[in-house]
C-alpha cells in the first residue's frame, strides 16, 4: 500500500503543505520547529513512506503516462476537455491515470505523489484546485512537466491552455446590447479566476456605455441547483420597474438552472428576459429554448492540452520556457436571446 503525504499528514496533525516542506528538506518563510520536523520523520519511518528515488532518477527515460488531476469530473464542460484530451493522448501512443479532487490540493498533491511513483512522464490539471500558491507549486516539485487548462490560475509555474474570459466576454455583451438590452445583470462563481474575470469584464463594459446604474453582479456557485434557487428570486420580481430584460450567465450550467427557475415562475425565455451563457456544453443546443453561448471549445482545448505537455516532455523543454495558449472564444447565437419587448 502506498504511503501518502496525506497520511503522514494526518498522524501528525499537520497540514499536507509542511509535511511536504521536511520530507523534501525545503525552506519556508515560517520557521518549522524542530520537534515538529524530528515527529513528521519519525512517522514517516513508522508508516514506511519512502520517496520515490527511482522515479526522480529515471526522468531521462519516458513511461508513456500521463497523470490528470481533475477538478470536477461531473463538469460538463470539463468532461469535453478530457474527451478531446483522451483523444490526442492515444493518438500519440501514451496512456492517462485519471485523479478526481473537487478542487482539495491536498488530495492533488496525494496523487502527484501516486503519479510520480508510477513514474508518470508528466500531469494535466483540469480546473482551479484551491489552495496557495506555494502548495500548488509542491506538484510542479514533483513533476518536471505541467499543464493547466480550463480556467485560468493567476499565479502558477506552469503553462496553460485557456479561453480568454475578456474576450468571451465582449462577445457576448456586444450580442445583448445590438439587441438593444440596457439592464442587463450578471450571475457568475466568484470564486473561480473565469467567474471573476467575466464579472469584471461585465462592469467594465456596462460603465463605458453609460449604464453602470444598472450593473448588478449575483454570485452563485456553478450548480443547476444553485442557480435555479437564485433564479427563482431574480424572477420572483421580473415583472417590477427597472427589472432586468437580460441575462448574462457565467457558465452554461448557471444559464440552464437559470432557465429552469424561469420555467417554473411562468417567464418565458426570451420574450420576457434574454439569457446567454458561457461554455456551450454538448447539450446547449438541446434546451428549450436552445442556448445562446460563447463557445470555449473544451474538446480542442483538451486535444492542445495533451499536445502541449507531450511535446513538452518529447522536447525536454521546462515549463518556465513554455507560454500560455490562450483561445478566441465565439459567440453561437441559438434561441434564448432575442430583442427586449420593453425598454
Amino acid at each position: 500500500m502506498v504511503v501518502t503525504l496525506k497520511d503522514i499528514a494526518e498522524r501528525a496533525g499537520l497540514s499536507t503543505t509542511t509535511v511536504s516542506r521536511i520530507l523534501n528538506g525545503r525552506e519556508s518563510g515560517v520557521p518549522i520547529r524542530e520537534a515538529t520536523r524530528q515527529k513528521v520523520l519519525s512517522i514517516a519511518n513508522e508508516l514506511g513512506y519512502r520517496p520515490n528515488m527511482m522515479a526522480r532518477a529515471l526522468r531521462g527515460s519516458r513511461s508513456s503516462l500521463l497523470g490528470v488531476i481533475a477538478q470536477n469530473i461531473t463538469s460538463l464542460f470539463h468532461s469535453q476537455i478530457l474527451r478531446g484530451l483522451n483523444d490526442t493522448v492515444v493518438k500519440r501512443s501514451y496512456r492517462v491515470f485519471l485523479g478526481h479532487v473537487q478542487r482539495q490540493i491536498d488530495i492533488a498533491i496525494d496523487y502527484g505523489s501516486m503519479f510520480e511513483q508510477s513514474h508518470a512522464d508528466g500531469i494535466l490539471i483540469i480546473g482551479q484546485l484551491e489552495g496557495d500558491k506555494e502548495t500548488l507549486n509542491i506538484l510542479t516539485q514533483q513533476h518536471r512537466y505541467v499543464v493547466g487548462v480550463s480556467d485560468r490560475i493567476a499565479s502558477r509555474g506552469f503553462p496553460g491552455v485557456y479561453a480568454d474570459s475578456v474576450i468571451g466576454t465582449q462577445l457576448a455583451m456586444d450580442h445583448l446590447w445590438a439587441l438593444g438590452h440596457r439592464r442587463i445583470i450578471c450571475l457568475t462563481d466568484p470564486k473561480i479566476r473565469d467567474g471573476r474575470l467575466r464579472a469584471e469584464g461585465y462592469e467594465r463594459y456596462m460603465q463605458e456605455r453609460g449604464a453602470a446604474d444598472n450593473i448588478r453582479v449575483i454570485s452563485t456557485p456553478r450548480s443547476f441547483q444553485a442557480s435555479c434557487e437564485v433564479g427563482k428570486a431574480i424572477f420572483a420580481d421580473l415583472r417590477g420597474v427597472g427589472s432586468p430584460t437580460a441575462i448574462f450567465a457565467g457558465t452554461d450550467v448557471i444559464a440552464v438552472g437559470l432557465m429552469q427557475a424561469a420555467f417554473q415562475a411562468r417567464i418565458i425565455v426570451p420574450d420576457q428576459v434574454s439569457i446567454i451563457g458561457f461554455d456551450d456544453i454538448d447539450f446547449a443546443p438541446f434546451t428549450i429554448p436552445p442556448l445562446t453561448t460563447i463557445r470555449q471549445s473544451g474538446f480542442e482545448m483538451g486535444q492542445i492540452a495533451a499536445n502541449l505537455l507531450i511535446d513538452m516532455i518529447e522536447q525536454e523543454r521546462p515549463g518556465s520556457e513554455v507560454e500560455d495558449m490562450v483561445m478566441i472564444p465565439t459567440l453561437v447565437v441559438r434561441e434564448s436571446t432575442t430583442a427586449p419587448t420593453t425598454g
